[in-house]
């Protein structure tokens, strides 16, 4: 998983040191999703699934599924959760012209993505 730019560490820290009192709380208070789509905004074309003459836009229902996903489906693996990913993906897709298979990554990348993050980061 590629490293957190400075911009992204600035706005974790923010975000954390405004609520220390996040410690105890689960996992989808953790997640910032304001931080997750500016950081997805600006890396996305970087990812290696990423297909070219695709827009953010393409990618970004799956992106949301999968930071949404796993607060939401805390205590389970992806695979374990995949199938409800796949359904809450159909559901995000709006005008995304990438089907599940073809944006299966993107929503993977995000949801391990918050497993990548350092404890300090999400507040721990």
């Amino acid at each position: 998983m590629a490293a957190f730019t400075p911009e992204r560490r600035n706005l974790d820290r923010r975000a954390n040191w405004r609520g220390l009192e996040r410690r105890g709380r689960g996992m989808a208070e953790m997640i910032d999703p304001v931080a997750e789509e500016a950081y997805w905004r600006e890396n996305y074309a970087s990812q290696p699934f990423y297909e070219g003459g695709f827009r953010y836009e393409d990618y970004h229902p799956a992106y949301r599924t999968g930071w949404e996903g796993r607060g939401r489906y805390e205590g389970r693996s992806f695979e374990d959760a995949e199938r409800e990913l796949e359904a809450d993906y159909n559901r995000n897709r709006g005008t995304s012209q990438l089907g599940w298979d073809r944006n299966r990554a993107a929503v993977r990348a995000a949801w391990d993505r918050f497993d990548a993050t350092e404890d300090f980061e999400r507040g721990q």
